[in-house]
């Protein structure tokens, strides 16, 4: 969804902890981030189309630790595009491929840490590298679906059928889509930050109190998302005001343009 500023808004209630603290329950998993992090340590292979398999080591290595803390990784991969989000993903893929070339320059340059770091730019999952990490699931015994479309709603949707407790992402836009417990900043050793939806109106930076989920993601929304067009200047907190005050997105849009 691409909500930018979301944590620090939450801040309050982010509480550090330790995967230990979850043994015998199923933690839903986004599988195409796991992928992302692991192809940063390939990203001038990939970009040179030479065969790696680091990423798929990295989302593997992920899995083990996750069962070593006694946790069932239930691992969601992202499904086809959404129309709704065409003209986003045709400029991602255009700045992707600006830092590839850019990458690539600076490689045959002799500059190889400055390639990296353009290259890791460039990095794009795709369904083959998913189909890797797939296989190795199936050898593992690792449950795991594909979305129909993205993962984050998918993983919502899991946790409110009671198939996964909560869910291991390092993406905040699943808070707008309604997840109850999230696990992110995850470390090798297993420690964590958890941010459970409970603790809503005990944070300090934003009176959450009595506020509907409609009106979280309505406020998400109106500060700008993936899905459309953003209003110039109006961030997370102006946004937050505006619902506050109108109480719906629409009214909110009345508001700024009266």
């Amino acid at each position: 969804m691409g909500i930018q500023g979301l944590l620090p808004l939450l801040k309050s209630i982010q509480r550090p902890t330790e995967l230990k603290k979850f043994s015998g329950e199923t933690f839903g998993v986004d599988a195409y981030g796991w992928l992302h992090r692991g192809a940063v340590s390939c990203a001038i292979e990939l970009a040179q189309g030479k065969p790696t398999r680091k990423y798929v080591d990295f989302a593997m290595n992920r899995v083990r630790m996750v069962k070593h803390f006694g946790i069932t990784p239930y691992i969601v991969f992202d499904g086809d595009f959404l129309p709704s989000k065409a003209d986003t993903e045709a400029s991602r893929e255009k700045r992707r491929e600006e830092s590839r070339k850019a990458g690539l320059e600076l490689l045959k340059a002799g500059k190889p840490a400055q390639a990296q770091q353009e290259l890791q730019k460039a990095i794009d999952v795709t369904p083959e590298m998913a189909r890797h990490l797939i296989e190795e699931l199936k050898k593992a015994g690792i449950p795991y679906v594909v979305a129909p479309y993205e993962a984050d709603p998918q993983l919502v949707y899991l946790e409110r059928q009671g198939l996964i407790s909560g869910i291991l992402s390092e993406d905040s836009d699943l808070l707008v889509f309604g997840a109850k417990r999230l696990l992110t900043k995850l470390e090798p050793h297993g420690q964590c930050i958890e941010i459970n939806r409970r603790d809503f109106c005990a944070c300090r930076e934003i009176s959450l109190t009595g506020w509907t989920d409609t009106e979280f993601r309505q406020m998400a929304i109106l500060s700008g998302c993936d899905y459309l067009g953003s209003i110039t200047g109006l961030g997370l907190k102006t946004a937050y005001r505006m619902i506050r005050k109108h109480k719906t997105s629409e009214k909110a849009i009345l508001g700024i343009l009266s």
